[in-house]
C-alpha cells in the first residue's frame, strides 16, 4: 500500500521546537491538552510542531507510564487520548497499522492515515515505545480537518488505475517501454478538495519515476 517506507526524516515543512504557549496556529484546546501531556510526562515533553499541517510534527519525551499491553494497543491508547492534536475522530478507522517492528532497546509502531478507506498520501505516524512500553516518541505529519475539507463525504473514482497508467504514459511516451513498479490510490491532503488520486511508479533507467493522476478527471497532478 505504501510506495515508500515511512520517510520522517524528510519532512520539508518549517517547523518549530518550542513551549506550548510559543506554537503557533494551535487552538486552546490542543494548548490545554499539550500542556496536561507534558505535566503528565513530568515535563520531559518537547514539542516540534509544523504550522503547515497545524499539527505536532514530533512529540518526544516520558509520555506514558510502563505497560504490558501489546505495542499496538499502547500505540492506539495514547493516540485516542491525544486526538483532537491531529483532528482524528475515531483513531483505529483514522489509523491502520503498517507494521510493528521490534528491537533490542525499543519497538516502532508505523500507522498510515485513512479516510473513507483509502490511505491519505504522505500521512503517516511513528509511535515508538521503549522495552517497558513507555511511549517515547510520537512523530510523522498528519494533515487536520480532512473530513470535514471533504464535506464529509468520500470521492469516487471515475477512471481506473490502469485509465490513469496510460494517461501518464501518454503524457510521457518515454516510459512505454518501463515497468510499473506500483499502482495505488490515495487522497491529497496538499490539494484543494483532497482529491482522489491514482498514483502511478514506473522504473526508468533504474530509478522510480511516479505521476499522480486526478480519479475523476483523470488529469496528471504532479
Amino acid at each position: 500500500m505504501l510506495a515508500s517506507k515511512i520517510m520522517l526524516s524528510t519532512v520539508l515543512s518549517l517547523s518549530i521546537l518550542a513551549p506550548t504557549s510559543e506554537i503557533p496556529s494551535i487552538s486552546k484546546k490542543s494548548a490545554v491538552l499539550l500542556e496536561k501531556i507534558r505535566t503528565e510526562s513530568e515535563y520531559s515533553l518537547t514539542v516540534k510542531w509544523n504550522p503547515e499541517t497545524q499539527t505536532p510534527e514530533r512529540l518526544s519525551g516520558y509520555l506514558t507510564k510502563p505497560s504490558q499491553h501489546t505495542p499496538s494497543w499502547i500505540a492506539y491508547e495514547y493516540l485516542d487520548k491525544i486526538k483532537i492534536l491531529y483532528g482524528l475522530k475515531r483513531v483505529k478507522e483514522d489509523l491502520s497499522i503498517v507494521s510493528v517492528e521490534p528491537s533490542n532497546t525499543s519497538t516502532k509502531v508505523y500507522m498510515q492515515r485513512m479516510l473513507f478507506n483509502r490511505p491519505v498520501c504522505g500521512d503517516q505516524l511513528l509511535v515508538e515505545l521503549d522495552r517497558s512500553g513507555i511511549v517515547k516518541r510520537v512523530e510523522g505529519t498528519l494533515h487536520i480537518d480532512l473530513e470535514q475539507k471533504r464535506l464529509g463525504r468520500p470521492m469516487y473514482a471515475a477512471i481506473t488505475i490502469e485509465e490513469a497508467k496510460q494517461a501518464a504514459l501518454a503524457f510521457d511516451q518515454s516510459l512505454k517501454e518501463s515497468d510499473v513498479i506500483s499502482s495505488d490510490s490515495c487522497y491529497m491532503p496538499t490539494r484543494e478538495g483532497i482529491p482522489l488520486v491514482h498514483k502511478i511508479t514506473f522504473e526508468k533507467e533504474k530509478r522510480p519515476v511516479s505521476f499522480k493522476i486526478h480519479s475523476m478527471t483523470g488529469r496528471i497532478i504532479e
